[in-house]
């Protein structure tokens, strides 16, 4: 499984890093992401990898290694 690392703004003003697994990505963006893959996009493919990679995009998420805390 791989892990992603994304920086935003908190509603204080702080500064947040998450880190998200794909289990985690698919779980909360699939359903909204094919949903406007289907409404926009002629023949797409609704596959695991290219939601990922959009959320990642979207996000500008990077890849980073399995966090410690989770062994």
């Amino acid at each position: 499984m791989k892990y992603y690392s994304i920086s935003f703004p908190g509603e204080f003003g702080q500064h947040v890093d998450e880190i998200w697994s794909e289990d985690q990505i698919i779980d909360s963006y699939y359903k909204y992401w094919s949903g406007k893959m289907i409404e926009n996009v002629p023949s797409c493919d609704l596959c695991r990898k290219n939601c990922i990679e959009d959320w990642c995009v979207v996000h500008w998420a990077i890849e980073v290694p399995k966090p410690d805390w989770l062994d």
